[in-house]
């Protein structure tokens, strides 16, 4: 691991300890690689509060683009404090899943910057519930046949996803783990996030779906080192209400046990985040040899916030996504060649109307993509997706 990765974990842990970090940094050049990886995982309000208490000097641009997002993360949770109110006032309670709920338990919320807000939305009220935000000046957009909802309020900035499912439920790799959600609303709880009484997922199903989310992405082209800070969060707040047989059976099932392993041990080992209780404890204890996190953490420190740090490597998912659905290399590679014509609706929008058409979208994306990249940049592709493949090899998600 380089320093400007450790001085983030370091900055990291800190802050998730409201302490202040040991500072390992002193070349002008690995300071700015430092920055440089924070923004690219979306944590530079949280490192630069956390390493401002070591009485580092911050950079004035640092400063002023981290004080920048956590004004808007206030504004927007605000703005989403009043819509879920507002909501709840019509008599329609959408599950909250990750976002505010995960936000709670960091020292200072408003320094853990959210994107978006996620609400699972039970199918007899997802009409009325798009109607109420549209009341509200929410532009929605809801292609047909697909399964969330895209909602931005222009005047606040607030952007929701509203779900009818936690997952895609067509999707080979993983629409089948939706199954584990069966009944998720009945057994859903209230807790009181940033002000505002929340409806969510109870304390088994959200642990379970923070987990289930990343090995989603995990799938793709990866994830970033926040969405590790949630889950070992999650874990240390209500790990002592989970059952843990019931949960690992739930991740072995589908292959996750081992990643999730994992992501709590890059807890345990670099965040400072360990205490999930005796039964969680035990069932990390009990893995042989312990559990690895070495590979997955390289891998997250590197892919972005959501593997999203270079073409190559979002293309590289095609590879990754074809071996998780039982494919062998020559279909990881057609993959890579010719996505599913699902994959392409968002830069080809016409397939929606027309799926006929998926031939010449295949002729316009090979012409784009090597007007827009060298040759070089494909094999890399298949470089950095055949690396990966590997990786979920040794996390026992492939066989």
């Amino acid at each position: 691991m380089e320093r400007h990765e450790q001085q983030l974990l370091e900055a990291l842990r800190a802050f998730l300890r409201n302490g202040a970090p040991e500072v390992l940094l002193t070349d002008d050049g690995e300071r700015q690689r430092f920055w440089a990886l924070a923004a690219e995982q979306k944590v530079l309000p949280m490192a630069a509060e956390a390493l401002s208490r070591s009485g580092v000097e911050i950079p004035p641009e640092i400063r002023r683009s981290a004080a920048r997002t956590a004004a808007l993360q206030f504004r927007r949770a605000a703005a989403f404090a009043r819509v879920y109110g507002d909501l709840s006032a019509r008599g329609l309670e959408p599950l909250v899943v990750k976002g505010a709920v995960c936000r709670a338990l960091y020292p200072r919320p408003e320094l853990r910057p959210s994107a978006d807000e996620d609400l699972l939305c039970p199918p007899e009220q997802f009409p009325a519930l798009l109607e109420a935000l549209e009341q509200m000046g929410f532009a929605v957009s809801l292609l047909e046949g697909d399964p969330v909802a895209a909602c931005r309020q222009p005047e606040t900035g607030l952007y929701l996803e509203v779900h009818r499912t936690l997952f895609p439920p067509d999707s080979r790799a993983y629409g089948g783990l939706n199954r584990f959600f069966d009944g998720a609303f009945a057994r859903s709880i209230e807790v009181t996030a940033e002000g505002c009484v929340l409806r969510t997922l109870c304390p088994q199903d959200h642990l379970l779906y923070l987990i289930l989310h990343s090995f989603k992405h995990f799938l793709h082209s990866g994830f970033g080192i926040r969405q590790v800070c949630d889950i070992c969060l999650y874990a240390a707040a209500y790990g002592r209400e989970i059952h843990w047989p019931a949960l690992t059976a739930s991740l072995r099932e589908v292959r996750a046990d081992v990643f999730a392993a994992g992501l709590l041990e890059i807890g345990r080992q670099h965040l400072g985040v360990r205490d999930f209780g005796p039964a969680a404890e035990a069932w990390l204890d009990s893995l042989s040899g312990g559990p690895d996190c070495g590979d997955l953490l390289a891998d997250l420190l590197s892919g972005g916030v959501y593997g999203g740090n270079s073409e190559a490597r979002q293309h590289s998912s095609r590879i990754t996504l074809a071996a998780a659905s039982g494919g062998g290399r020559s279909r990881q590679v057609l993959r890579t060649l010719f996505p599913a014509r699902k994959d392409l609706e968002g830069r080809f929008p016409y397939l929606k109307r027309h799926p006929l058409l998926l031939p010449m979208a295949y002729v316009q994306r090979i012409v784009r993509y090597g007007k827009e990249a060298p040759a070089s940049a494909a094999r890399e592709s298949l470089t950095i997706g055949r690396q990966r493949v590997e990786l979920l090899k040794k996390y026992k998600i492939l066989p």
